[in-house]
C-alpha cells in the first residue's frame, strides 16, 4: 500500500512514509474488514483477512457500523500538506477510528501531542481503545462537535480536519498558532449523497489576521457532522466558486495563491471587482490577489 502511495506521490516525505509503514491499518477496524468497492461507492466488500485493507480504498469499521475511514491516498495528501513535525501539538477534527490520528502521533513523537475530536461518542470510545491497544500515549480522543475545536488545549501548531467541511470554523482560526497550518477538505455534497462530499484539499497558514495558501483537487471523503457539515444551499455556492477557481488556474496555468479572511475579524475585504477571483462562505471571504 505504501509503495503504491509513494509511486502516485500521495506520500512524499520520509516522515510521513515512516508513519504509514509503522501504523497497522487493520488495528483500527473490527473484523470482518470492509473495503469500499470504489472511490465513489457506499458499498463494501467484507473479508476476514486483514491484508485486504492495505489498498488505497475507504474502509468501514464493521458491518454493523459502516462508518467510512477515508482512503489512504487522500489521508496521505492531507498529512503531507499539514507539514507536521516533531514535538508539535495537533488538533485532529473528526478523528474517526483513530487510524490517521495514530499517523499524526508517529510524526510528532513522544514530545508532541495529538487531540482528536469525533462527533460520535461511541466512535470516540472505540478509537481511544484502538489507540491504547497500539501503545499510543500521546493521543487523547474527545467526543463533540469538531467545529468548536478544543479551547482548553489550544493553541495548536497544526489542525487537520478529517471530514468534508463546507467552511472554516472560527474556532479553528482562533485556536491556531500564528504561522500554524490548517488543512481540511473543503467540500460540497450532491450526487454522492448527504454523507459523502467532494471538493478540494485546502492547505493554509495563519499569518496574523489572514490565512494564506492554496487548494488542490480532488478530495472525496465522508462529510463532516455538526455545525460545519455541508448543506445543500452552501454546496451549490461552493461548487460554483470552486469551478471558477479551477477555470482561472487553467487560464493562468499556475497555482494560484489564496488569501482568506474571517468575517469575524477586522481585516479589510477586497472589492470583488478588484481581484481575479473571490468566493464568500458563511464564515470567510476567500480571494486571489491581483498579480
Amino acid at each position: 500500500m505504501v509503495d503504491e502511495l509513494l509511486r502516485r506521490r500521495a506520500i512524499r516525505s520520509p516522515e510521513v512514509e515512516r508513519a504509514f509503514r509503522r501504523v497497522r491499518r487493520h488495528a483500527f477496524m473490527v473484523p470482518p474488514y470492509g473495503v469500499a468497492t470504489d472511490a465513489l461507492s457506499s458499498e463494501f466488500v467484507y473479508s476476514p483477512d486483514p491484508d485486504d485493507v492495505y489498498i488505497d480504498a475507504a474502509t468501514a469499521i464493521n458491518p454493523a457500523a459502516p462508518i467510512r475511514c477515508p482512503a489512504p491516498g487522500i489521508g496521505g495528501r492531507q498529512i503531507e500538506a499539514l507539514s507536521a513535525g516533531d514535538s508539535m501539538r495537533i488538533l485532529h477534527v473528526e478523528s474517526g477510528t483513530g487510524y490517521y490520528t495514530a499517523l499524526l502521533a508517529e510524526i510528532v513523537g513522544e514530545r508532541g501531542s495529538v487531540v482528536g475530536i469525533t462527533y460520535d461518542e461511541n466512535l470516540a470510545t472505540m478509537a481511544m481503545a484502538f489507540l491504547a491497544q497500539e501503545g499510543y500515549t500521546n493521543v487523547t480522543i474527545r467526543s463533540g462537535d469538531g467545529a468548536d475545536g478544543l479551547p482548553e488545549a489550544a493553541p495548536f501548531d497544526r489542525i487537520l480536519v478529517g471530514g468534508g467541511a463546507a467552511d472554516i470554523a472560527p474556532a479553528w482560526f482562533a485556536q491556531l498558532e500564528d504561522e500554524g497550518r490548517l488543512v481540511l477538505p473543503l467540500c460540497h455534497v450532491g450526487p454522492l449523497g448527504p454523507r459523502m462530499s467532494g471538493g478540494v484539499i485546502l492547505a493554509v497558514e495563519k499569518n496574523f489576521d489572514t490565512l494564506v495558501g492554496g487548494m488542490s483537487p480532488i478530495a472525496v471523503c465522508p462529510a463532516l457532522e455538526g455545525a460545519m457539515a455541508p448543506t445543500p444551499e452552501e454546496s451549490v455556492r461552493l461548487a460554483e466558486g470552486l469551478q471558477h477557481w479551477f477555470a482561472l488556474e487553467e487560464f493562468y496555468r499556475t497555482d494560484l495563491p489564496l488569501c482568506i479572511a474571517m468575517k469575524s475579524g477586522s481585516r479589510h475585504i477586497p472589492d470583488p471587482a478588484a481581484v481575479p477571483w473571490l468566493m464568500e462562505t458563511r464564515n470567510t471571504v476567500m480571494w486571489v490577489e491581483p498579480n
